[in-house]
């Protein structure tokens, strides 16, 4: 990458943008006093200077912006000591940050609704994913944003989990151009997953006629690990040991924080190397790397032991190696390097390889700082994905 200069982050990614390296900074939950100083001093020298547009358009594509508006704002890091602004336009970052937080509040209030229906129907199920980060992980609600309800649900659930939906206005489907509807998927969708993706469901789609939610969605599954591993989490096991928590003012499940991690980190494998994901610009970003760091700062000594037999027993140690060893290049001090050792198969190639899950293995050849920050490193995919229906529906 272009513009290298001395690091405002702390990280192992060489050769950043100033805007790049600005963004790693700021895109922390917990920015202690020493980092407040240097991003401080970082723009009071470069902040007029500063491609402000690339800025934005990096915190969105790591979905990071409400976060970094926080830390913008909240900390008053955009204004000099006599009050001179030192980056433009803060009501951007202001308005992200709350915008988000009242967008969360409006999942909260109708997820809850869902979680009520699925306890009344004595559903066993677990929460993934969005909704157990942002209240159980972050100690803000406006800082990360979420989007569906992943629930963990036994294959023999589905048809009482489809119920609970139908009763509540949810279909599968796409949203209408104008999304006041949800049109049925087509047959060849519907098949594709039906043969191919089978470890989960098409989605369950609510307009949501609200200015900052253009839909509620639920997203299913009933399994950790896509059919074309060769490998198995299946959800029976995984609910036995979930444990009781609340969402959303609801009480619910969970599952363990060792089954959170490999969940994680097999999920950030996935749409870090598939297709789809790259193509949507969704495989690569900040969030999934602090996500993870956040949740690691939970694991204690004993867990870490069971995650070590976990790993060992679903064979997943190439996924949780790719993930701990990237999120620690980008979050060094958060990532214990006996940790990533503890994972490591010994195979470098599989950390540049892409499309295997899509029978189209291929390599990348940039760094993984350079593709990091590209925001149009899907265009110069040589295969494209094949699979059928939603596409980033929130």
């Amino acid at each position: 990458m272009t513009g290298q200069h001395d690091g405002l982050a702390r990280t192992r990614l060489g050769g950043l943008t100033r805007e790049a390296d600005l963004l790693l900074a700021l895109s922390r939950v917990r920015l202690d006093a020493a980092g407040q100083r240097r991003v401080h001093d970082f723009l009071g020298e470069h902040g007029r200077t500063l491609d402000w547009g690339l800025f934005i358009e990096l915190a969105c594509a790591h979905a990071v912006l409400p976060l970094v508006g926080r830390n913008l704002v909240k900390l008053r890091l955009a204004h000099s000591a006599e009050g001179r602004a030192l980056a433009p336009y803060r009501w951007i970052y202001a308005y992200v940050y709350e915008g988000n937080r009242q967008r969360n509040l409006a999942l909260r209030d109708e997820y809850a609704k869902v979680l009520r229906g699925l306890n009344g129907a004595g559903v066993d199920y677990a929460v993934r994913k969005g909704p157990v980060l942002v209240e159980g992980v972050y100690p803000d609600p406006g800082v990360r944003r979420m989007g569906d309800l992943d629930v963990l649900l036994k294959r023999e659930s589905l048809a009482e989990f489809a119920a609970v939906a139908g009763e509540l206005g949810y279909q599968q489907g796409h949203l209408s151009r104008n999304a006041d509807t949800v049109v049925p998927f087509d047959r060849r969708t519907q098949m594709v997953w039906k043969v191919n993706l089978t470890n989960s469901t098409l989605p369950f789609l609510k307009p949501a006629q609200h200015d900052d939610v253009e839909a509620f969605v639920l997203d299913p599954c009933f399994d950790l690990f896509q059919p074309r591993s060769g490998r198995s989490a299946e959800a029976a096991k995984l609910l036995a040991r979930s444990v009781p928590t609340t969402h959303f003012g609801e009480p619910s499940h969970m599952l363990d924080r060792v089954d959170q991690i490999v969940d994680m980190c097999v999920q950030l494998h996935v749409e870090a190397t598939t297709l789809m994901y790259i193509e949507l610009g969704k495989d690569l970003t900040l969030l999934k790397f602090l996500d993870l760091v956040e949740l690691l700062r939970l694991l204690s000594p004993a867990e870490v032991a069971v995650l070590a037999e976990r790993v060992s027993d679903f064979g997943c140690a190439d996924s949780v190696h790719y993930a701990l060893r990237h999120a620690g290049m980008v979050y060094p001090g958060d990532v214990d390097p006996e940790l990533i050792a503890r994972f490591d198969t010994g195979d470098e190639e599989v950390l540049d390889l892409y499309g295997a899950l899509d029978d189209k293995p291929q390599r990348w050849d940039r760094d993984f700082a350079e593709r990091l920050f590209d925001t149009r490193r899907w265009a110069s995919l040589t295969e494209h994905s094949t699979v059928p229906g939603p596409r980033a529906v929130v």
